[in-house]
């Protein structure tokens, strides 16, 4: 679907206390779309997924995550990742690979 968008990852910023900040070169919609997908292959469970308010939600391992997508204004978005995890950093990593794989394909 955007794995080439999501291909084209601009950056990555984290801290212990703030959110981890992604910037997606694809319209909110397509990168919850994608994060979606991408948070159900780590074994995630998703809570709640609102388009319209641009959020997601989902858990893994008794980890809440929240993730908050928002357009840049230049045809990208920005991916605002939360999480009570206690190694939040290991999990937004295994996310970020995994949302740059492209989406496996299905068999006809």
């Amino acid at each position: 679907m955007i794995p080439g968008a999501v291909s084209r990852l601009l950056a990555l910023v984290g801290g212990a206390r703030g959110p981890f900040t992604m910037v997606i070169a694809a319209e909110p919609d397509a990168v919850l779309l994608a994060s979606s997908a991408a948070l159900r292959r780590l074994g995630a469970r998703i809570t709640r997924y609102d388009v319209e308010e641009g959020t997601l939600e989902a858990r893994q391992d008794g980890a809440m995550l929240r993730l908050t997508a928002v357009a840049d204004g230049s045809g990208g978005s920005q991916l605002a990742i939360e999480s009570d995890a206690p190694d939040g950093r290991r999990l937004v990593k295994r996310f970020r690979a995994e949302l740059s794989r492209p989406a496996p394909q299905e068999s006809a």
